[in-house]
């Protein structure tokens, strides 16, 4: 079998050219990579488990609202040095553009604030709608937060593949995504990373 490890971070276009048999090393972080599948992708990545007690509460609360998920990560991108360098946070300002913007395209946004670090939040992001901040799913139960983002219907993400698929998993052809342009704190080219659709603040 071969062996390929992504040549840099975006879109690769001989990845068409690679043998069926073969290894990839990468993070292959563009929806060009499996677009035309993505009803396929969609379907394998479908959460089987049911949500139950408190996440099912929030499910509820989310299919009753003009739901937006806002997903802030602190964390290891604060606290470790080298992670910092590379990735840096999204600025109290990014995120106060992006609850405008959604604002100014959806009535009644009620906020559902996904964070590892939800007192941050409180202190720093005070929108003018109402909000409830999800902060029990922890460890081998966090994935629920991915679940609950994907019920929503407009997306304000964090530079993090984890908000990008809690907002990519949403099959609402009408949803919003806003997600900060400045995904890294180097100089990675990013022009792959979001479908075209997506808003870049």
């Amino acid at each position: 079998a071969g062996f390929f490890r992504e040549p840099y971070f975006h879109y690769w276009s001989s990845i068409d050219h690679v043998p069926p048999d073969c290894y990839l090393q990468g993070y292959w972080q563009s929806e060009k990579y499996f677009r035309d599948a993505a009803h396929v992708i969609r379907g394998d990545f479908t959460f089987r488990s049911p949500l139950q007690g408190r996440n099912a509460e929030v499910a509820a609360r989310i299919a009753g609202a003009k739901a937006v998920s806002l997903h802030v990560r602190r964390g290891d991108y604060v606290a470790n040095a080298k992670t910092n360098a590379t990735h840096g946070v999204c600025s109290p300002e990014y995120y106060r553009a992006a609850i405008r913007a959604i604002a100014d395209c959806m009535q009644q946004p009620h906020f559902f604030v996904f964070s590892d670090d939800i007192a941050w939040v409180k202190e720093n992001l005070k929108p003018d709608f109402p909000c409830d901040y999800i902060d029990h799913n922890r460890g081998a139960e966090s994935y629920n937060d991915m679940h609950l983002m994907s019920l929503c219907k407009a997306h304000i993400i964090a530079n993090s593949s984890f908000s990008w698929w809690g907002a990519w998993l949403n099959a609402r052809p009408d949803k919003v995504v806003i997600a900060p342009q400045k995904w890294f704190a180097n100089n990675n080219d990013v022009k792959d990373l979001f479908p075209p659709d997506w808003i870049t603040l």
